[in-house]
């Protein structure tokens, strides 16, 4: 008798392995981690991180593991996320981050990952709208005062944004090119320090910047908020009308914040984070929390998760290419 498998058996023998690979895995998630992490790739106060934050305090538990959440900012958040693609795909090491990056492969010639391809979502944390504000004296009370006053005047109204080339900015291009308005951007670096001292100080005209930055200055009289920057009004903000109302439907300037995976880890063990992920979202206090941040808590399944992400970067693609944007 040949001691040696033929190659077919071979082949069979690395086939069972692989698939009994993942149930055993999935067996010992939590088991073989002596940690869960979070990886937030934005510096602490940033909604990512606390998206992150607020369900690392029940996701743990629920898995009965500890969950830390780490900070590693960097690029436009691409330091922390290529280190998660990298990871090993066991579920210990897990990403927050939003659906923005999904246009990352447009406008980033050197992308040290594919959001794709190298990344899984593992489920659907929140969304947090894009706001357009004015400090509070500002003369202006409406998004049409204000776009009107872009086109009298072109390029005399300054605006800033979180970050060039991110769905805020992308959103006020969008409203330059079809309404004719010409702004001018001062450029930040992020959405607080100086950036957030000047508009409150006035020496900013307007901002678009997600809620969760301007929330608390909205709700303390500092600024008024003109528009939501989508299609539909936010439940967060129901009195606040939407961009999609006022003429100007198809802006994406909110962004979906999603728990991601290095995207080899195996199918049973995404599912088991996915489904204590999606009790905490849905339990009411997690709810109210996210809502205090200015995030509106969804659940989706991953298939609609991956199909979102498709659907921004299609959308947004025509955008980066006209305006010739490439980030380092």
């Amino acid at each position: 008798m040949n001691p040696f498998p033929s190659r077919a058996a071979a082949g069979a023998c690395l086939l069972l392995g692989a698939l009994a690979a993942g149930p055993a895995l999935a067996q010992e998630f939590p088991q073989q981690c002596q940690v869960l992490r979070i990886i937030v790739p934005y510096s602490p106060g940033a909604s990512a991180d606390l998206a992150a934050r607020v369900v690392a305090e029940r996701l743990g538990p629920a898995l009965g593991k500890s969950m830390v959440v780490e900070n590693k900012p960097g690029a436009s958040g691409n330091i922390g996320t290529e280190e998660v693609a990298r990871a090993r795909p066991d579920g210990c090491t897990l990403l927050m981050n939003g659906t923005v990056i999904a246009t990352f492969v447009h406008s980033f010639p050197k992308l040290g990952y594919d959001p794709f391809k190298d990344l899984a979502p593992v489920g659907s944390v929140g969304i947090t709208p894009t706001l357009t504000v004015v400090p509070a004296k500002s003369p202006f009370n409406s998004f049409g005062d204000l776009v009107s006053a872009g086109k009298a005047k072109p390029d005399t109204l300054n605006y800033s944004i979180a970050g060039y080339g991110l769905q805020q900015h992308l959103a006020i291009e969008e409203v330059m090119s079809r309404t004719g308005a010409r702004f001018v951007y001062v450029p930040y670096k992020g959405a607080g320090g100086a950036g957030m001292a000047d508009l409150l100080a006035g020496r900013v005209d307007f901002a678009s910047f997600l809620a969760a930055t301007v929330a608390g200055f909205i709700k303390n009289g500092q600024l008024r908020a003109l528009a939501v920057m989508q299609d539909k009004r936010s439940p967060l903000f129901p009195d606040l009308p939407s961009t999609g109302e006022l003429g100007l439907k198809g802006l994406y300037g909110g962004v979906h914040f999603l728990l991601f995976a290095p995207a080899k880890t195996p199918r049973a063990v995404v599912d088991r984070i996915d489904g204590a992920l999606a009790k905490v979202i849905g339990s009411p206090d997690v709810k109210e929390r996210l809502a205090g941040a200015g995030m509106e808590a969804t659940v989706m399944s991953s298939a609609q998760m991956a199909a979102e992400m498709q659907a921004l970067s299609d959308a947004l693609a025509p955008t980066i290419k006209r305006l010739g944007i490439r980030l380092e």
